[in-house]
């Protein structure tokens, strides 16, 4: 294969041929490989120049060493994968900025108010919470949203409506923002998020939004300002754009890993690894609160904890969430 046929822009059979002539000649200078080439010399150091522009030689001395082609490739694909993932990164920041800035809303609102409203409904603050429930009730495989802060005065019941969603099959999934999370836990007393299936955590997340199947999705005007009211898109074009959203912002924060509790004292940690072993071993939560010598109430206490940091809503997936933080060999021993 030729240097030419490589992907680098411009390259000739000239270019071949003087690539190849420095490899077989490293003795050579810009001179040299002139006379050899029987061409002229402001020719051949025009191309030579090029050719180092690119990689493909390297100046030693009054000599040029040719470079291999393969590692040269290898380098440029690398600088455009760089690039290109600035570019994804920048977009993700330019998308993150326009959902937040309620331009997206906006939208949806203005086309509701020029006639194009099939699909497209304002509600006020204190409508939001039945239409949600309605539509939970009647979602059929996923119900995904998105939590840029803690939940609103008026809507802390959102577990106890998801909950039922999740135990007849429907696949419950969030992303939450760090200081969503935190906020919640400071509400409950350091108890973090209650059991909502699965939970994604990111730095950032462009504003709140929920998206019930392929059905409907519902965001605020104003993810600053909740008490302006929603809006509920049931358009599938627009749905399609509000999920397509929330997919970009699922696959940036990547799945959760399991923590420890954080701020729990190390007396804490022992009790709940402690606890985790006894429910592997097949004990109930009473017979593990007589072996850990407390109270029924802390060990659920401490099991619902535990679902909440780690995002999970079983007793099998804590245990297999256990194992992959290492607090549990695969055999089910301490660790």
């Amino acid at each position: 294969m030729r240097p030419s046929e490589l992907s680098f822009a411009d390259l000739d059979e000239f270019s071949d041929l003087v690539w190849r002539t420095a490899a077989r000649h490293p003795s050579f200078d810009t001179a040299a490989l002139a006379a050899f080439l029987q061409r002229p010399e402001a020719l051949v150091r025009a191309e030579v120049d090029r050719l180092a522009d690119l990689g493909l030689l390297r100046r030693a001395g009054n000599r040029w060493e040719p470079q291999d082609p393969l590692l040269v490739l290898e380098a440029r694909h690398a600088a455009r994968a760089a690039e290109l993932d600035a570019e994804r990164a920048a977009m993700a920041a330019e998308r993150a900025r326009l959902y937040g800035s309620g331009l997206f809303a906006d939208y949806l609102a203005g086309r509701r108010r020029f006639g194009t409203h099939a699909g497209i409904q304002v509600y006020e603050r204190d409508e939001i919470f039945a239409r949600m429930a309605d539509l939970t009730v009647r979602a059929e495989a996923s119900i995904r949203f998105l939590m840029s802060g803690p939940p609103a005065p008026g809507f802390a019941g959102l577990p106890d409506l998801l909950a039922p969603a999740g135990g007849r099959g429907v696949e419950v999934s969030s992303v939450w923002t760090t200081a969503a999370v935190s906020g919640v836990q400071r509400r409950r007393e350091g108890r973090g998020v209650p059991p909502m299936g699965r939970l994604l955590v990111a730095e950032h997340v462009p504003t709140r939004t929920i998206v019930w199947d392929s059905r409907a999705a519902l965001i605020p005007l104003d993810d600053g300002d909740l008490d302006r009211g929603g809006v509920l898109v049931e358009a599938p074009a627009l749905v399609a754009a509000v999920a397509g959203m929330v997919e970009r912002v699922e696959s940036a924060a990547g799945a959760r890993p399991p923590q420890p509790a954080a701020g729990a004292g190390s007396g804490v940690l022992r009790r709940r690894r402690a606890l985790l072993l006894l429910f592997d071993q097949g004990h109930d939560d009473a017979r593990a609160a007589r072996e850990l010598r407390v109270s029924v109430r802390t060990v659920k206490r401490d099991v619902e904890h535990l679902y909440a940091e780690w995002g999970v809503t079983s007793r099998f997936a804590l245990g297999a969430a256990a194992v992959r933080a290492g607090w549990l060999g695969r055999d089910g021993v301490s660790r």
